[in-house]
């Protein structure tokens, strides 16, 4: 009997169902087992499999400079060690480098108003992360955008073509994304929650954030079918008050902007129901919390990330009657908010609103907008210069000096922040000593700090002292006969009196300084006083820069006497240093200390028994007994603190919310 395999031999057949290929007494080949792979290979392993964890994560989050610097690190790796990460290491990174790139040019797309080339990358960004398989939260943003070019293609068939079955058609198919990335996003949050007992994860929160915003942009698309179909309207204005209310649900526990864009989606929807009150509620939402911290509102919201979309929609809220004045936590507004985004039509948009319904004058809207630019100059030098030089070298001998010369490059290569602060000026010690009385700008003492060139002797400037203190000259002509407060704006005569009780107050202090502190050296001692160091004619620049110079000083000494504390300007001056040195900061490398008559010290260690004051040594002197000690870290409140002219008090409160920038304490 022929068979129908030729040149099949009977041991070359697969042996029949059941038996063993082999004899029992034979010993079948073996293949010869792996090598084990080496400790180095393991860690470049390890380190590439977290560098993608974290990218996903960072993606999932929208953190998208992280999200790259990670991705692109663990491409490096790939490039560096192909023996031990192969092609398919390289082509999962690569996958991922896709979707995160396809999101990120859909976002910007879309924020151009150029929809359609925005939906087709938003469609490779999904599929990719269905193929990929891992990248649910990727797939959630995907299909959130998706819904929302949808519903705005919708809008504007609409609106601009009165197509109603056009824009049905694509307002059903932004609904059905939405909720299939609302399905997505649930179904990560259930199973998240079935392994972590303990309150939500992070990971459950961002689903949360995520059905938020799904649910709150369904509530878009029923209130346009609403507006295109009368008959339906009540039916569709329903649904859409049911999804918006879902989504202040979903939101109630999450930071950043989800919460305020639930509660406009729901205030618009209360708007549209003829309910201006209680959607002025939502557009306008109260402090939890028994103590007065701010609230992200929807108007912060929109400015902090600007859009056409969200352009529209801030212009809506305004009209409404949206309070532009709330603070948030950081005691910034939604003006501030537009300005930091860079967004000049959105910092329009608010200013007219506040124009309208404040009736704030052209000089009232000028002094806001200066203000703002000051606070993002602020937030960028002291936060995003100067902070990371405190937690990073707070421990090392230089760390002064460091802030002093990244102040001075941050001036030198931006023309905007050095028309807005005044550079580092001081006076050498001895100049000061030797001059007699309390010099003013023009009296040519001041020094303006300088970065070394290559080769330069060190910097004059070792230890920086700045002085507070009250203008106690009572010969000025002034608005009130009790002048006992300053502000370093004032241009006429001397802050001293006739006897120069303060300049010898500075001395005095000084010189105590050095006795505690012996390493310092004198001559390289130099100090930093408002008359001398504001330019007190052009005092702007000065007076703006305060709470920068504070951080460039290695001390600051408050000459305190009975009203000291009084008084707005020198409390200012206090808390500046207060949220630098006082012990709930976590820098160690300013240090504030008061200088101050024996009996006022003995007062002051008798109410405070864990004080020990360090003395000066020269209490008998001409300018009477005086001791020099750590200040107690007092915690300031600027209410009803006194002022000479009563028009600074703007000025002062603006200052007093900036300290809080320079440590952890809010004021």
């Amino acid at each position: 009997m022929s068979s129908d395999l030729p040149n099949t031999r009977e041991d070359d057949m697969d042996p029949p169902r059941g038996s063993h290929p082999h004899p029992q007494n034979s010993t079948p080949p073996s293949t010869p087992p792996a090598p084990a792979p080496s400790p180095e290979a393991i860690a470049i392993t390890t380190t590439w499999q977290t560098l993608m964890d974290k990218g996903r994560t960072h993606l999932a989050r929208r953190r998208m400079e992280l999200a790259l610097q990670s991705f692109s690190s663990a491409l490096l790796l790939c490039e560096t060690h192909p023996a031990v990460l192969g092609p398919s290491q390289r082509f999962r990174v690569l996958g991922d480098l896709g979707v995160f790139i396809a999101g990120e040019v859909g976002s910007v797309l879309r924020q151009l108003g150029r929809l359609k080339e925005a939906e087709k990358r938003f469609e490779e960004q999904e599929a990719d992360a269905k193929r990929l398989g891992g990248m649910e939260g990727a797939r959630c943003r995907a299909l959130g955008g998706l819904g929302v070019v949808g519903y705005q293609l919708a809008l504007r068939a609409w609106e601009e073509r009165k197509d109603a079955k056009e824009a049905e058609g694509l307002v059903k198919s932004a609904m059905g994304r939405l909720e299939e990335g609302g399905r997505v996003a649930r179904e990560i949050r259930e199973e998240e929650g079935k392994y972590w007992g303990h309150g939500p994860t992070t990971r459950e929160r961002e689903a949360s954030a995520w059905e938020a915003l799904a649910e709150g942009r369904l509530s878009l698309c029923y209130t346009l079918l609403a507006d295109m179909d009368a008959s339906r309207r009540e039916a569709m204005m329903e649904k859409a008050d049911q999804a918006a209310r879902q989504a202040i649900c979903y939101s109630r526990h999450l930071d950043g902007s989800v919460l305020p864009m639930s509660q406009f989606f729901y205030g618009r929807v209360l708007l549209r129901r003829g309910k201006k009150e209680l959607a002025l509620q939502q557009f306008n939402p109260k402090s939890d919390w028994a103590w007065n911290w701010g609230v992200t509102t929807p108007a912060m919201a929109m400015c902090k990330e600007p859009s056409e979309e969200h352009r529209g929609y801030l212009r809506e809220i305004i009209d409404a009657g949206a309070d532009l004045d709330i603070l948030d936590n950081d005691g910034y507004t939604a003006l501030d908010h537009a300005v930091f985004s860079g967004d000049a039509e959105s910092e329009e948009i608010v200013l007219n609103g506040l124009r309208r319904h404040l009736r704030l004058s052209g000089a009232d809207l000028a002094a806001r907008r200066t203000e703002a630019y000051l606070r993002k100059g602020y937030r960028e030098i002291l936060q995003e210069k100067l902070r990371p030089i405190l937690y990073q070298h707070a421990e090392t001998p230089d760390c002064v000096k460091q802030l002093r010369r990244v102040y001075a490059e941050t001036l030198a290569a931006d023309s905007e922040k050095s028309a807005l602060f005044d550079h580092l000026k001081y006076i050498r010690y001895a100049d000061f000593k030797r001059f007699g009385r309390l010099p003013r700008s023009s009296d040519g003492l001041v020094r303006s700090y300088r970065l070394e060139q290559p080769g330069e002797e060190e910097n004059e400037l070792d230890v920086l002292i700045f002085f507070s203190y009250r203008w106690v000259n009572q010969d000025r002509t002034l608005d009130t006969p009790d002048d006992t407060d300053h502000t370093p704006d004032d241009t006429d005569h001397t802050p001293d009196d006739a006897d120069h009780t303060q300049y010898r107050r500075m001395i005095d202090a000084a010189e105590a300084f050095l006795r505690q502190n012996p390493t310092v050296d004198a001559e390289r001692l130099c100090i930093w006083m408002d008359f001398a160091c504001v330019d007190q004619d052009n005092p702007g620049t000065g007076v703006s820069a305060l709470p920068i110079i504070v951080t460039q000083c290695d001390a600051v000494i408050s000459l305190v006497d009975e009203t000291y504390y009084e008084r707005a300007w020198c409390c200012v001056e206090a808390m500046m240093i207060g949220g630098l040195e006082c012990s709930h900061s976590s820098y160690t490398v300013h240090r504030w200390y008061e200088h101050m008559s024996a009996d006022a010290a003995a007062a002051a260690a008798a109410t405070s028994p864990g004080s020990s004051p360090e003395q000066s040594d020269n209490q008998n002197n001409e300018t009477g007994g005086w001791t020099l000690q750590r200040a107690r870290g007092l915690r300031l409140n600027m209410k009803d603190k006194k002022l000479t002219y009563e028009h600074d008090r703007q000025k002062v409160m603006f200052l007093a919310r900036q300290s809080g920038l320079l440590g952890r304490l809010r004021y």
